[in-house]
């Protein structure tokens, strides 16, 4: 396993792609990414440039959500908010995304990971090797890690014969997994996205561990889900 930072990062993966790459932007884009899928969007396609997302979005009659530094974008429809997701009628539907961080670090083939579905991406990497992309710098901003120590965790967990609900429990109920949500909540990120007036979204992925367990995939310039929930999970 190793952690790979930015769009540096991405580079040195694809000049040496070890380990199945996977992507994480806490706050927000992984999550947004996660509960917008679970919402009954069709796909995601992810656009660095903003006018270029603007204007594919308008082409294509898709749901535009952008943002930058955390405010919305100039004719977009939705901000990078997976409590915005949730509320927004997306079954369906394209979305046309632009983030600040997170689209800089998808990579094909890469699983989009968040702690809200911190249990299926555990479950269907436990056993292979990996490679976290994050989307921020741990020097700077630690909650990028943090949540991808928490899928990590978890893969350990499974790999040693845990259930995933009860690695759930283990997460929400462990001194030091809560420290690694405390940090998420604390960190740069989490405190300017609340004082933009987003702290639904900070307190979502702090608290709503696996809650939407899917697996969502970027391939070929979009992402969609892979794996839903197990009949009866």
């Amino acid at each position: 396993m190793r952690y790979l930072i930015g769009a540096e990062g991405k580079q040195r993966f694809l000049k040496e792609p070890a380990g199945t790459p996977i992507v994480v932007d806490v706050l927000r884009a992984s999550s947004t990414i996660v509960a917008a899928l679970w919402a009954g969007a069709k796909e995601i396609i992810p656009i660095e440039d903003a006018n270029e997302a603007l204007a594919l979005g308008k082409k294509m009659n898709a749901v535009l959500v952008g943002e930058r530094n955390g405010v919305k974008l100039d004719g977009f429809e939705y901000n990078n908010s997976p409590s915005e997701m949730l509320a927004a009628d997306l079954k369906g539907r394209t979305i046309v995304m632009t983030t600040s961080n997170g689209v800089k670090v998808m990579v094909d083939g890469g699983i989009v990971g968040s702690t809200l579905n911190a249990g299926a991406v555990a479950e269907h990497v436990m056993s292979i090797d990996r490679t976290y992309l994050l989307a921020s710098n741990p020097l700077r901003s630690i909650e990028d890690l943090n949540a991808a120590s928490i899928i990590e965790v978890m893969a350990l967990m499974l790999g040693s014969g845990w259930f995933t609900y009860e690695a759930e429990r283990y997460v929400q109920d462990n001194a030091q997994c809560q420290e690694l949500l405390d940090g998420i909540r604390d960190s740069p990120a989490g405190e300017r996205i609340a004082r933009l007036g987003h702290e639904d979204d900070v307190e979502m992925v702090c608290t709503a561990i696996n809650r939407f367990p899917i697996v969502p995939v970027y391939r070929n310039g979009s992402i969609a889900i892979e794996k839903w929930p197990s009949p009866g999970c």
